[in-house]
């Protein structure tokens, strides 16, 4: 529950519910009143709302805190934006969330939360420009502040404590109180329905504009917006939000339509595969990691033979690579994990933990002579480790059967 609760309050202010009614009052874009945003006390309470979960998860064991890879990410951003970076006067940031979901979301002040899943499963940085063409759209049109004023006039959340209460409070006093942000079930009523069809359809639109401009091809967005579909067979969830609305298929049948008709020239920027791979390869790594606690050892194989052929100097994936394969078939994929393995030493000889799993992987074999000698190499690398002292018991028993009577 704690990690649904997490999960939930991501992206809490995203995700309210629409009626698919027509609002009253039409708000005018971020970049059309620059410094006058937010306007009133209300929608600043908003802000402090997403602002407040911004700066309980920062520096956290939640975010892989890489400051290249966010450097990264904020530069593909700034593209994006062009000009009205400076003319709104804004800190573009970004925060990578640990989370093998293909996901991403923007905070109403304009910070985007991006996870691991997604920047996992983009084949370049034009895709990548696509969601997060999306997203700045969301902020530059306010559209989570859209949102909670269209929830306070078509629904009731309920007694008690809830969002609208978390905003209230902040908009009254200017502090939040951060035990609001994690009550009740309402979080999950409120995250499953996201934003409205209109809302989302401008953002696209918008965002494929964006993209276009800054000049990476548009059509990579159809690809992009694929990859964020949920398979038949995979239970939708509170954080699975881009996938349940509206249908992927008519989003993306839209974006042919305009990218068809506008017929835009783009300098074919984002494209090289692997220099977007390198770019993210602390994420794609960390989310590699991440689906094999879920067991998702398929998904985690096929990208990481895709990122070691790629970046194959790169011993951390080779590494991991092995470990996939180890875990999906402890008694299995011998020679694959041995070879995983030995890639990676090939690239960091001093890398005690290829070794280590080399002596298990040899001594499963029956090859003792190899085992011996990678528990030995493992043991001057890493002889203060935790486990240091069963690998010594590993590598001496297999010393005491070479050399007992026969």
């Amino acid at each position: 529950m704690k990690l649904l609760l997490s999960r939930v309050v991501l992206i809490l202010l995203l995700s309210l519910a629409a009626s698919g009614g027509v609002h009253a009052k039409k708000y005018r874009p971020v970049n059309d009143i620059p410094g006058q945003v937010p306007e009133t006390d209300e929608e600043r309470g908003i802000w402090q709302v997403g602002i407040a979960h911004q700066n309980q998860v920062r520096g956290t064991e939640e975010l892989v805190n890489d400051p290249e890879l966010e450097h990264y990410i904020e530069g593909v951003i700034k593209r994006l934006m062009g000009s009205m970076v400076e003319e709104i006067g804004m800190e573009v940031d970004v925060l990578v969330f640990k989370d093998p979901t293909v996901n991403a979301w923007v905070y109403p002040n304009g910070t985007v939360g991006v996870q691991t899943g997604l920047l996992a499963a983009m084949e370049n940085e034009a895709q990548l420009a696509a969601i997060l063409g999306h997203e700045v759209s969301h902020f530059l049109n306010r559209h989570a502040f859209i949102q909670i004023k269209a929830k306070q006039k078509t629904s009731v959340l309920g007694k008690g404590l809830g969002v609208l209460a978390t905003v209230a409070v902040a908009a009254k006093t200017g502090q939040v109180d951060t035990g609001l942000l994690t009550s009740g079930q309402i979080w999950t009523d409120l995250v499953t329905s996201g934003y409205s069809r209109k809302l989302e359809s401008a953002a696209d639109s918008q965002g494929l504009h964006l993209m276009a401009a800054a000049g990476y091809p548009p059509e990579q967005a159809l690809p992009a917006f694929e990859t964020m579909r949920l398979p038949e067979d995979n239970v939708v969830d509170v954080a699975k939000m881009w996938s349940s609305h509206p249908d992927i298929d008519a989003r993306k049948k839209n974006l042919s339509k305009q990218i068809k008709k506008n017929k835009a020239v783009s300098s074919g920027a984002g494209m090289d595969s692997e220099r977007y791979l390198h770019a993210i390869r602390a994420a794609a790594l960390s989310n590699a990691q991440l689906q094999m606690k879920y067991r998702k050892f398929d998904a985690a194989i096929a990208r990481l033979e895709k990122f070691t052929q790629a970046l194959d100097t790169n011993p951390a994936g080779h590494f991991l690579l092995g470990e996939a394969y180890r875990k999906q078939t402890p008694e299995g994929n011998l020679a694959a994990r041995i070879s995983a393995y030995q890639n990676a030493i090939t690239h960091k000889p001093d890398y005690a933990d290829p070794y280590r799993e080399l002596g298990m992987a040899y001594r499963q074999q029956g090859q003792k002579q190899q085992a011996y000698d990678a528990y030995s190499r493992y043991l001057e690398l890493a002889g203060s480790a935790l486990d240091a002292p069963i690998i010594g018991w590993y590598r001496d028993n297999l010393a005491a059967i070479s050399t007992a009577p026969q």
